[in-house]
């Protein structure tokens, strides 16, 4: 056999299954926390928001030190940092298929079908519960990179990250430079409408059947927003390439590199995105300006969703740390309660998130109990940190029983049909 470019740290004679990293589930733990805050200004309804940015405008006390931190911290900050780990798990994936010997075009076909089953799943997740779904542009952007870059070399990943980040920080610049030139023309003569509006959302319907449709077509402009807002495919792209350097996988390897990230990232993505709560929050500028800073916000929010995954992986390297010598690499690391009850909430981080929905949506939407029309940012912030402690528990618990989450399950049995035959292995390009 001729030797090849490995591209995703799998060699032909390696056939040791990689163990479970613990920093990877650390981080997709604590996502989930941020993923569910990020979802709550959608949830409130009957009050003017912000088109650019979905929290209610004209908020005071308590909602609007609840809009100021999410604005800055998590904010366009947690969708980069759940797509940076769903990039991360394909490269896990594809070295522990190729430890085991599956060729190359049984692999694609497994990986195909599974993006495929998380499109699915999330059309109906949008269906049925929550338009904000991020499951389905996930699976899209899946079922487009990896035949596109995924068997390609480091280098050509890395150019195709830096084009999209470029044009990224373009798009930044011109919204700016759009802003500026609005202030320049009297602000009589706005037509307000067109960044303001009074919601009349899915989440405000009090007709669950009459919900759905309007549902959808809110999910469809989101989905095609998430797949071309470069952010999330150039996220998924650092996924790639940090999992081929193992550097969640052996964090203790890349401090210096995980130090720089968190330590340079988290700090430009929290002042990135003071602007957009300035202008939002009404302290500078006006709330209709805030469109201005929205590719700021997610030029931004890129750094912070890889300093928090940053951060997760000097946790783990500091819990490793703590094992003996013997057990001291990724797999040994032997997490507290706290971090493994986070860790429990990543290994089942499908089924934690579409609890979430479950949860969030009969609380908070018009047909439900309607909490949404009734309660503030705060209140609605507080729901969402409920909700996901339950979900630490449920998931817990699970661990604890050695069980899977119920979405892992069916996902798995979706990806692991009847293979194909290839005289390829997964560890070789094409």
């Amino acid at each position: 056999m001729t030797e090849t470019t490995d591209p995703v740290g799998v060699v032909d004679t390696a056939r040791e299954v990689p163990r479970r990293a613990l920093a990877p589930d650390l981080a997709r733990g604590f996502m989930l926390l941020l993923i569910v805050l990020a979802n709550i200004p959608w949830f409130l309804y009957g009050v003017p928001h912000g088109l650019s940015v979905g929290h209610p405008t004209g908020a005071t006390g308590a909602d609007r030190v609840v809009q100021t931190l999410m604005i800055v911290l998590v904010d366009a900050r947690a969708l980069p940092m759940f797509a940076l780990l769903f990039g991360y798990g394909m490269v896990q994936f594809a070295r522990a298929q190729g430890a085991r010997g599956t060729p190359v075009a049984a692999f694609r076909a497994m990986l195909r079908r599974r993006h495929v089953a998380l499109l699915v799943i999330g059309v109906v997740h949008a269906a049925l519960l929550w338009y904000g779904d991020v499951l389905g542009p996930y699976g899209l952007l899946g079922l487009v990179l990896v035949p596109l870059l995924f068997w390609r070399s480091t280098r050509a990943i890395r150019i195709v990250r830096g084009v999209l980040v470029g044009l990224l920080a373009v798009f930044a610049a011109l919204w700016v430079a759009s802003g500026v030139a609005l202030l320049s023309v009297p602000q009589e003569s706005w037509d307000t409408a067109m960044w303001m509006s009074a919601t009349t959302d899915a989440n405000g319907i009090s007709s669950y059947a009459a919900s759905i449709l309007p549902r959808l077509g809110e999910y469809a402009f989101i989905l095609g927003f998430s797949v071309f807002s470069l952010s999330v495919p150039a996220a998924i792209l650092t996924g790639w390439l940090w999992a081929r350097e193992g550097v969640l996988d052996r964090p203790a390897e890349h401090l210096p590199r995980l130090r720089r990230t968190a330590v340079v990232g988290l700090p430009v993505a929290w002042l990135g995105g003071v602007p957009l709560m300035l202008v939002h929050t009404g302290a500078w500028l006006t709330p209709e300006l805030s469109f201005m800073f929205i590719g700021v916000q997610m030029l931004t929010g890129l750094a912070g969703g890889l300093g928090y995954a940053a951060v997760f992986g000097l946790i783990a390297a500091r819990l490793q740390s703590r094992v003996g010598a013997a057990e001291r690499d990724a797999a040994g690391a032997k997490p507290g309660p706290v971090a493994g009850a986070l860790a429990s909430v990543g290994r089942r981080s499908l089924s934690a998130y579409l609890w979430q929905s479950v949860a969030m949506a009969p609380l908070m939407a018009a047909w439900g109990f309607g909490l949404g029309g009734r309660i503030g940012s705060a209140g609605a912030a507080a729901v969402a940190v409920l909700i996901w402690l339950a979900s630490v528990g449920w998931c817990a618990w699970l661990d604890r029983a050695g069980r899977p989450g119920p979405a892992e399950v069916v996902l798995r049995r979706v990806t692991y049909l009847e293979r194909g035959r290839s005289v390829a292995t997964v560890g070789e390009v094409r």
